[in-house]
Order: C-alpha cells, then structure tokens, then sequence
C-alpha cells in the first residue's frame, strides 16, 4: 500500500494563536513540529518502507533541501492552493487524497505506529482512524453554515436535519481502495469553499476544517454506501484511546496527538525522548541541521540526563518485559511526593514536575485514589487483587480489564509525572 503524507506550509507560517490553527504545526513551537514530522516518517517507514510526501515548494525547501528528512519521494502539488486562506489547513489533505490513482494511507505528521495497521482495516474501500459522534465543536459552526453559505452539498446536513445527531471519521490516518471518493469529496469540498470565501470569517474556521473534511467525508461515504473500516471503534472528545505513549509498545501500537496535545510539554517531551531513543542518530543530524540553518527555536523544555535516563530505562522495560513480569514489577510512590489532606477533607498530591522542576499538584479524585496503595513498593498484580474486593469494581472489571487499566494508570503517572516510580 502507498504511505502518503501532507505538508501545506501556508498554515505553518500563519501567526495564529487560535488552537485550531496549524501555525508551526499547532505545536509547542517549530522544534517540535519537525521532531514529529521525523519520527512519524520513521516509523511509518521502518513498517511499510516508502513514505511520499505531498507538500509545496516551501514545504520541499524546509523539510527535503534543508533539513533532508527520509521522505523517499517528494510532490509539489500543493502550491497550486497559496490562494486560499491559511486558516483552511485541511484543504492540503483534501487535495492530497484526491490526487491519488492507487490504494493508499495519509497518515497526518503526528501519527506515530509500532507495527504495521492491521491488514483487515487497510484493505477496506474506505478507512479512517475513528468515528466522531456528536463531538461539541461541529456544532458551533453548524448552525452559520446552514444560514449563510452558499453551494452547501445537501449531504453535509441530512442526518443533522433529521436526527440532530452529529458523526465524522477522525482522519489521523485515512485512505483505501476507493480513490474515486476522495476525487469527489474534494470536489464538494472545493465547490462549499470557493462559493464562500467571503462568509470564512464569520465561522471558526478551524473547526469548519473538520466539518468539510471529517463530517462531510463520513455523510459522503453512507450516501454512496461505502462502508468506513475505523481502526478505533470507541474514542471520547479528549482522544485519550489515541495518546497513550506511557504504554507503547506493550499495550499500545498507535499514536496520534492532536490539536491540544501539541502544546502539552509532557506530550512534547514524548516526542523528543521516543526520537531521541529510538533514532538517536537520525535525532543528532537533524538538530546540527536546524541549528546549522539558524532554525532553532528556545524552549522552555530541556530533557536533563537525568531525565533520560529515567526515560529510557521505562522505554526498555516496555518493550521487553513480559506481560506477567510487568504487573508483577514492583513501583513505589516517589520520596518528593506528598499528601496534604484540605479542608474540606478531599485529599492533594505535591509533587516536583519532571519537566520543569516546579511544585505541582494534583486533586486526589476518580482513580487517583490508586497512589494510596503506592506508599509502600507493591505491585500492580496485588493492587488489582485488593480492588477486585470491591464489589462495585468486580462487578464491572473482569480481572484482566482491571489489570490493563491499572498497569496504565500507573504507566502515566510513572511516565509523565515521576509520581510513581519503580522500586529499586
């Protein structure tokens, strides 16, 4: 199957503070939009082999002739859309699904995978990463469309109309047999835009991106009965089934960071240690390239050895233990924690941010309750023992299930925090 990805770089230049924009990529800043365009074309060659990248000729200037990442072919299709406002980020996508004669995958440039996607979800005539279902943002831009744009594809609002229900496909990573749709959304998708270019400000426009490209392209696919294969089949607003880095590769496979996420200092640090170890000199070429060509930026995240190393001892366990050594591992709350009981008798957390050294502190509520258990070194397996006495968790949770949330409850709070730490 071909790999494909996108890179419009009108977006990426735009000053937009707005957190739907896609200014530096929507990260934290441009250091670590080009960490994850690496370490996705990495992994998605290391899987599949050849990644092609669809960009315009800035894009192929920054990324190819500059910073020289791996891409194994290159295409300037996109220039052809400088036109159009920056704000319609999605509109790369758009046309680089719909220039394609062949099966194909876009994965967007902050997908990450550990494995190949499953042949079964691949070989559909349509994919995508998930299904949206009544997600809020749709709807703030719902109601001015239907009032003030023009040339709108009647499809767009037919379930809407009738039911008040709103769907899309998430389109992290999306493609399929059928290149014939993408050549038909594209064209809806350019017809709405062209005939309203004058009425985009009234909108959030980043969100209108996701209803010409996710909601449209969904109601498009049932209107020609095309079935949508997702990769997966539940995912909540806040898209925590798509970033759990603190449990790759032994319990998860695939990543996506979306909007928010990228100005997440945990989630940036991710990024920067997963390249870092798994691509380490791939990592080193590209920062003496972005330093060479004066393109790095400061940051107010500095991994210290220290940190990395705690990393990357995490990483290995990860990826080699067993599944029963795992739970059978025993962690510790960490020595520079500390409860304080409030007031109202509701319980805080004090711990030391590993990303910035500074005091943070957390509200003991929903699972956080687990860390009591953590006070003295135990493990996962024993913890889960307690909590199956609890009938109102055995009467949810088979043993199994509890043991998966519990190992990843710890795994965040080991990983991003330093809360919870291995017993030594």
């Amino acid at each position: 199957m071909k790999i494909i990805q996108s890179f419009w770089s009108k977006p990426y230049l735009k000053t937009n503070e707005d957190e739907t924009a896609r200014f530096k990529g929507g990260w934290h800043n441009a250091n670590f939009f080009l960490y994850s365009c690496l370490l996705s074309c990495l992994k998605f060659k290391e899987h599949y082999g050849n990644v092609e990248l669809f960009t315009d000729n800035y894009g192929k200037k920054l990324l190819v002739d500059t910073l020289d990442l791996p891409y194994t072919e290159v295409n300037t299709s996109l220039e052809t859309l400088q036109n159009y406002p920056p704000e319609l980020w999605a509109l790369g996508k758009i046309l680089t699904y719909s220039l394609q004669n062949e099966p194909f995958l876009h994965a967007d440039t902050d997908v990450f995978i550990w494995k190949k996607l499953p042949e079964n979800f691949t070989n559909g005539a349509l994919f995508a990463q998930s299904i949206e279902h009544n997600f809020p943002k749709y709807k703030e831009v719902l109601d001015i469309i239907q009032r003030d744009f023009k040339n709108i594809p009647p499809v767009l609002f037919q379930k809407y109309q009738s039911t008040g229900i709103i769907e899309a496909f998430n389109a992290g990573v999306i493609g399929g047999q059928n290149t014939d749709f993408f050549k038909d959304l594209s064209h809806l998708v350019f017809g709405l835009i062209d005939a309203n270019l004058d009425q985009i400000n009234q909108i959030s426009v980043g969100d209108f991106n996701m209803v010409f490209e996710q909601m449209l392209g969904l109601n498009l696919a049932r209107e020609k009965g095309l079935e949508v294969k997702f990769l997966k089949h539940t995912m909540d607003a806040a898209f925590t089934e798509a970033m759990k880095f603190h449990i790759v590769p032994a319990k998860e496979y695939y990543i996506h960071t979306v909007g928010y996420a990228k100005k997440s200092l945990q989630v940036c640090e991710q990024i920067q240690a997963r390249l870092q170890y798994e691509y380490p000199k791939q990592f080193e070429y590209l920062n003496a390239l972005i330093s060479e060509n004066q393109l790095l930026e400061k940051s107010n995240l500095t991994i210290s050895d220290h940190r990395k190393t705690f990393l990357y001892e995490i990483y290995d366990w990860l990826r080699d233990e067993s599944w029963n050594r795992m739970i059978d591992t025993k962690f510790v709350l960490n020595k520079n924690c500390s409860f304080e009981e409030l007031p109202d008798e509701r319980l805080e957390l004090h711990y030391i941010s590993p990303q910035n050294q500074t005091k943070e502190k957390i509200l003991i509520e929903d699972w956080d309750f687990i860390l009591g258990y953590f006070e003295k070194p135990t493990t996962i397996k024993k913890v889960v023992k307690e909590l199956l006495l609890d009938e109102s968790l055995s009467a949810n949770f088979t043993k199994e299930q509890l043991a998966e949330k519990v190992f990843s409850f710890v795994m965040d709070r080991c990983i991003y925090h330093e809360i919870l730490v291995k017993n030594i």
